[in-house]
């Protein structure tokens, strides 16, 4: 049967099967990628240098690792406890901090897998290595939503520049203009604009010292426009223009490509991994999302959490029709919830019993 990106509402008369497990991870929780010049948090305040992975980030990631092995070894017991490099395949960016988030994911996913290591007494509890496959970032058409490309170099362009949005941007400059001379660093445009909130809004999560002048208030003019200006630069529906297809196709098209080969493979009962793992972004979350059409009934305007996860289930029925369910889990805290009819032409969701 063809593979329908669709959920049914399945009742108890049916026989249900897992089939094929993917599992899409934003990386932890990470120090600032840079700073402003007034910035009262300078590098050296942080216990990682900016853009690495912090113990939090770990912790997270461990909790989302616990998630999977619960729901899909525990519960589905469709991935086996004891590690087997046949088994699951982990693909990450060429970033520390999606590498290492692909570690402490699997740490928990794997805990229970007993002869995977060696015996020796000064051997971490319970660590079994996992592979994690990964390419230069310049390069990486997969996981990376802003390889090089000239193409969609052009079609940002063309965002940037749209007239509404270019009108959007005029009228934030007063916001630019009171930021740049509060921060010390000049802040003239959309991306000025998100560097300096990764900065604050980072700092916050960790209870650090934020500038008097950046108010509530303040806080919340700066998140808007981001909300705002975040998605429609990478290509959804926004300030009068259409949603760009292409553009969304070329930053997301691609993995969505590879997960609909990997459930192809699984159906054709060919040896293939039961279980495909990717260690990515923000941004790699946010344009595989928008690929399937579900990043505004998941997300809204919103962008993904730390350690936020994504999760594509292939089952099929009755051993014949095959059907995909989409969940998701906005951070470490929060549980895998069905948002299958968040995708495009999906209204319906399926009902399993290992979440």
């Amino acid at each position: 049967m063809r593979l329908l990106l669709l959920a049914l509402l399945i009742g108890s008369s049916f026989a249900l099967q897992l089939v094929h497990i993917q599992a899409l991870w934003r990386h932890g929780d990470r120090a600032p990628l840079g700073t402003y010049k007034n910035d009262p948090n300078p590098e050296s305040a942080w216990p990682v240098p900016f853009g690495e992975l912090t113990n939090d980030g770990m912790e997270q990631q461990y909790k989302q690792g616990l998630k999977l092995k619960t729901a899909y070894i525990d519960r589905a017991r469709f991935c086996n406890e004891t590690f087997h490099v046949g088994d699951i395949h982990v693909r990450s960016t060429d970033m520390d901090r999606t590498l290492m988030s692909a570690y402490s994911n699997l740490a928990a996913f794997y805990s229970g897998s007993k002869t995977t290591h060696p015996a020796a007494k000064d051997w971490p509890s319970n660590w079994s290595p996992v592979p994690i496959h990964t390419v230069e970032r310049s390069t990486d058409h997969l996981l990376n939503p802003n390889p090089e490309c000239l193409r969609m170099d052009e079609l940002e362009a063309e965002q940037v520049l749209h007239k509404k949005f270019a009108e959007f941007m005029l009228e934030q400059l007063p916001l630019l203009e009171e930021l740049s001379e509060k921060s010390g660093t000049k802040i003239t445009n959309f991306k000025g604009l998100r560097n300096f909130w990764d900065a604050v809004k980072i700092e916050k999560i960790h209870n650090m010292t934020i500038p008097a002048w950046m108010t509530e208030e303040l806080f919340g003019k700066v998140e808007n426009v981001i909300d705002q200006g975040e998605d429609y630069l990478a290509g959804s529906a926004g300030f009068g223009k259409p949603e760009n297809t292409e553009l969304i196709m070329l930053k997301g098209g691609q993995l969505l490509k590879e997960t609909i080969d990997n459930f192809n493979s699984a159906k054709s009962g060919s040896r293939h991994p039961l279980y495909h793992a990717y260690s990515a972004h923000d941004t790699t979350v946010t344009a595989f999302l928008r690929a399937l059409g579900a990043k505004q009934g998941v997300l809204g305007l919103k962008q993904p959490d730390f350690a936020a996860l994504v999760v594509l289930e292939l089952v099929v029925i009755n051993g014949n029709d095959y059907y995909v369910r989409l969940l998701y889990s906005a951070n470490a805290e929060t549980p895998l919830k069905t948002f299958t009819q968040a995708i495009s032409g999906c209204p319906q969701q399926v009902s399993q019993a290992w979440i």
